[in-house]
């Protein structure tokens, strides 16, 4: 009731603001003042405020009952005005908290995928896509992409990525450099420069129309910036497409080391993205299903690029992340069956090849059911994107295009996915007033790194096919999921230790009441330092 009875007042506090102009049209100044005190009373009287939205402190989540049916509760989209910039409004079917926090600007007012958090370190900036450079904007004020926001363009960059820490700092691909920009400062760091490197320059010097590295724009580093993947691309390939990607290779940022490289023939050479798994273990290929050799489907391999495993029969819309265990996962829709599926970075996880195959043995989760079915009434009329930068967490939004109507219940619905292999949930977000007529208005939806924010695109369903967008932005509920804990460091990393001797560990999640077991003994002492450092006491014995 809060909800519908917010937005109401919101929408009839406009009307009468012009109720009172007309009423007093020869003195505006007055109209003005009378309005703004009626306003007040209104609002103090009705204990809702109008422009500072909280969550009630009973808040939870609305649960999908059965995600891996087709058929769920549905929640058809309620007509609502195009909201105002920098004024939070409640969603309509699930009481989150939205807030329009760009404006209308060509598609420079969007963010740029699904798979990554457009948002610095803090949150204190923002990256956003460009029609030529990247714009990055402070966020302390909206709108975001407001002139006096603007930090600073960076010109000539590609894949740009933050730092997991630095809320300064950004990374880049240019060419075939990884360089770092400090963003208030504009210094420029280059980290490795791969036409100097040498494995990599001797190729790129023998084949001088490869013009960059690149993942395709979809693959990460590892988490802590340590392992990378990439592509060399040339312009000229002499057989078969000319912008065929050349070789795949691995870097060991803190070695500075390409552990392998490998060539790819024209055979293999169907790939929509390279990347390497949140913690480094392994390297991601996104083959395609009509790719051959060994790079067929959705690949993983070693990272010096000498074994291969098919994950899956292609590669479609995913992202890569942890589940609620801090295992290594990518979350994909499965083009055979019609799910979206969770599955392990792992050797035991085997493809479902036939259409409709079983997932018995197959060491995957079915999450949700992507109900296509033209015959039915209830059949689903969406496209999916999927991010999965929270640990623990994924979200699904959903994209439709003009005149197809909302039907099924993922239909014009961003949803959130607990990922658990034993018992997975699902819950709706928000509804999504944004239709699909060009590739730069799909929704895109990505959470942030630390799941406190969820921002999609938004045309509101005007001028449909112009990329004409918006992002909106949904404030999570405080404490709403409990992530996995990630260890990135154990210090000392080198030389022998025994019981007594202390290790500090770093990462991030760590909670209060965290238990550390070294070997098969729990340590002796253990003292969480903050979420991001955990300091403990070796136990006797032996290790």
């Amino acid at each position: 009731m809060r909800t519908f009875i917010n937005q109401f007042l919101r929408q009839k506090l406009r009307q009468e603001e012009m109720v009172f102009l007309g009423f007093f049209g020869k003195r505006p100044k007055m109209a003005k003042r009378l309005f703004f005190t009626w306003a007040c009373i209104l609002s103090i009287l009705t204990c809702f405020p109008l422009f500072a939205l909280e969550y009630p402190p009973d808040y939870t989540f609305v649960e999908v009952p059965d995600p891996l049916s087709g058929d769920n509760p549905t929640y058809p989209l309620i007509p609502m005005d195009v909201p105002v910039i920098g004024e939070s409004f409640y969603d309509l079917r699930f009481g989150t908290i939205l807030t329009r926090v760009t404006e209308i600007n060509g598609i420079n007012g969007r963010h740029e995928y699904s798979r990554f958090d457009p948002f610095n370190a803090n949150q204190s900036m923002v990256v956003l896509l460009p029609e030529n450079d990247w714009f990055v904007y402070r966020t302390q004020s909206m709108l975001y992409n407001q002139s006096s926001n603007l930090v600073m363009v960076l010109h000539g960059m590609a894949e740009p990525r933050w730092a997991p820490n630095d809320p300064n700092l950004i990374w880049c691909l240019q060419e075939f450099r990884i360089i770092t920009v400090n963003v208030q400062t504009g210094q420029e760091t280059i980290i490795k420069d791969f036409s100097q490197d040498p494995t990599i320059g001797p190729i790129i010097t023998a084949e001088p129309d490869v013009y960059r590295i690149t993942t395709k724009d979809e693959g990460e580093s590892s988490m802590d910036k340590r392992f990378w993947a990439f592509m060399l691309q040339g312009y000229n390939a002499p057989d078969g497409d000319p912008y065929r990607p050349r070789y795949i290779f691995t870097w060991d940022s803190q070695q500075d080391n390409v552990l392998g490289v490998y060539p790819i023939p024209l055979s293999e050479a169907a790939i929509d993205w390279v990347g390497v798994s949140p913690k480094g273990n392994w390297v991601l290929i996104g083959g395609l299903d009509y790719n051959g050799g060994n790079l067929v489907g959705l690949t993983m391999a070693n990272k010096e690029l000498t074994q291969f495993h098919r994950l899956d029969y292609t590669t479609a819309h995913s992202d890569v992340g942890l589940d609620i265990e801090g295992n290594e996962v990518i979350v994909m829709q499965n083009t055979r069956t019609d799910y979206i599926d969770l599955l392990p970075i792992d050797l035991n996880t085997e493809p479902i090849l036939e259409p409709g195959g079983s997932y018995e043995g197959t060491n995957r989760t079915p999450l949700i059911r992507l109900f296509y079915a033209d015959w039915s009434p209830i059949g689903l009329n969406s496209g999916v994107h999927i991010s999965c930068n929270f640990p623990g967490y994924c979200v699904v939004s959903t994209n439709i295009e003009p005149s197809v109507p909302e039907q099924n219940w993922l239909d014009r619905t961003i949803t959130l996915v607990k990922l658990d292999q034993t018992q997975p949930r699902v819950f709706y977000l928000a509804k999504v007033y944004n239709t699909t007529g060009a590739y730069w208005e799909e929704t895109h939806a990505t959470i942030t790194n630390d799941g406190s924010k969820v921002v999609w695109v938004s045309n509101w369903g005007q001028d449909v096919g112009q990329e004409k967008v918006f992002l909106l932005q949904l404030d999570m509920p405080e404490e709403p999921m409990t992530p996995p804990p990630i260890i990135e460091r154990i210090s000392p990393e080198i030389g022998a230790i025994s019981g007594g001797d202390e290790v500090t560990i770093t990462g991030n999640y760590f909670q209060d009441d965290a238990t550390i077991t070294i070997g098969d003994n729990p340590a002796t002492e253990v003292t969480v330092d903050s979420p991001t450092q955990i300091t403990a006491q070796i136990p006797p014995g032996e290790l």
